[in-house]
């Protein structure tokens, strides 16, 4: 049975008939939003020549890729902080603070390669069963494992705020210049615990949530349903949002949303109790409603003026008090 349940953690998920099938490059654009600048400014020359970032403390205190925000950048970390948490009570969700780290049994449920796994991205603390966390969704999918939710109680819409920790092993040759691919953000996380049946309509509910976000603070995107080959092992559908970039003249990814079906409520042991009695394997699902750094960057392209100021998105304003920084 132990050889069993370790070979079933290697099978993914099965996949929605609407998923484009292929590598990366069959994925297909479902919407377009926004005007895209065909000019912009690079984020880090940017942020560097406003002492707003530093790399090289960040890199003397913890390693390359680590790195300090300051004065307006940290304000605008604040104030994205701030709106995307009211965007997200507004609809619906229960804000929670989590454990930034999480066991293996927690980790390898929620889908994330194991310990001794080459694929493995994850920080480990030496000598304990312990990891730090990527995703605010580790602990929030380990909240409710090991039991059993009456249906009445479903949905349940769950975020996070945390900070994700990741070695990034394997993402060279990508972009990474700058604020783009670091180890350590802070990111706020949607989560929904559902019956079967809900999960279709609910991952929509999520995507129409990121877009909006989007398209309050104003920057340019597109919505890709994610082909199968580049689909993560718990996910039956995935959309990834990528906002316009005018300094590479191209898309970047940005969020994304899955559904994960049964995948993690398997590996996890969570059911829902039906009116019936009848006990089941329960739906889960996951979205990105604000990834800091990388939202920083893509709000310092498109609204960096040319005089050096930064205008603040309109949605900004009361949480900054100023229309420019």
């Amino acid at each position: 049975e132990k050889e069993l349940n370790t070979k079933l953690k290697t099978v993914p998920n099965v996949i929605f008939d609407d998923v484009p099938l292929g590598d990366e490059s069959a994925s297909v654009e479902v919407k377009k939003w926004g005007e895209c600048k065909t000019t912009g400014v690079d984020h880090l020359d940017y942020a560097v020549s406003r002492d707003w970032v530093d790399f090289e403390r960040g890199a003397k205190v913890a390693g390359a890729k680590f790195y300090y925000i300051k004065g307006g950048l940290a304000l605008l970390e604040n104030a994205l902080i701030q709106f995307g948490i009211k965007k997200i009570v507004e609809h619906g969700f229960t804000l929670m603070d989590v454990p930034d780290l999480v066991n293996s049994r927690v980790l390898e449920g929620t889908g994330f390669a194991p310990r001794s796994s080459e694929q493995s991205d994850e920080y480990y603390i030496e000598g304990e069963d312990l990891a730090l966390i990527a995703t605010a969704e580790m602990p929030i999918t380990g909240y409710h494992m090991d039991e059993i939710i009456d249906e009445e109680k479903l949905p349940l819409f769950y975020a996070g705020f945390s900070a994700c920790f990741r070695k990034e092993a394997g993402a060279y040759g990508k972009h990474t210049r700058g604020l783009f691919r670091v180890h350590q953000f802070n990111k706020l996380e949607m989560y929904s615990f559902c019956t079967p049946e809900q999960s279709k309509e609910i991952h929509e509910k999520l995507r129409a949530i990121e877009e909006e976000i989007w398209q309050e603070i104003g920057i340019p995107y597109h919505v890709i349903n994610i082909a199968a080959g580049d689909l993560g092992a718990p996910a039956a559908k995935k959309y990834d949002i990528e906002y316009w970039s005018p300094v590479d003249q191209k898309y970047r990814e940005i969020t994304s949303c899955s559904n994960c079906t049964d995948f993690q409520a398997r590996g996890l042991n969570i059911r829902v109790r039906r009116k019936d009695g009848t006990v089941e394997v329960l739906h889960t699902l996951n979205g990105t409603a604000i990834s800091l750094a990388r939202t920083m960057v893509a709000v310092i392209e498109n609204f960096a003026e040319e005089g050096g100021k930064l205008r603040v998105p309109a949605v900004l304003h009361p949480y900054l008090g100023t229309d420019m920084l």
